[in-house]
């Protein structure tokens, strides 16, 4: 019980010392410090946006691309089915053209995606 008590009053008499001892810092180092620390901030590249923006993109042109594909086939469906009538959708010609426009629009969004990593690659260099 001693011990703890002693020890206790070590602590305290360290605890002075230190607290008397303690050098004030000259009152401009805050600024200094923050100034630092936003021209650091200034400095490191931002890759986190970088990334998220081409997702972005990404899902933005695919979305663009294929729900244009889709509202052409939907305009498609709708032209034959009321023109032709329902026969013609299942004929080969009808699902030939189909198979056509899903291509070109798969190709289309091929070469959007090729020209995005070519960019890319271009800003890294």
């Amino acid at each position: 019980m001693m011990d703890k008590y002693s020890t206790q009053k070590e602590d305290e008499k360290f605890r002075q010392i230190l607290t008397s001892a303690r050098i004030e810092a000259p009152e401009n180092l805050r600024h200094r410090i923050m100034q630092q620390i936003e021209t650091e901030k200034a400095l490191v590249p931002q890759g986190t946006k970088r990334k998220k923006e081409r997702e972005n993109n990404m899902l933005r042109e695919m979305g663009a691309i294929f729900g244009t594909m889709y509202a052409v086939l939907g305009a498609m469906v709708a032209g034959v089915y009321f023109l032709l009538g329902e026969d013609f959708l299942l004929s080969p010609q009808f699902i030939g053209s189909a198979i056509l426009v899903g291509s070109i629009f798969s190709l289309l969004w091929l070469i959007s995606r090729l020209d995005s990593h070519l960019r890319e690659t271009k800003k890294i260099r």
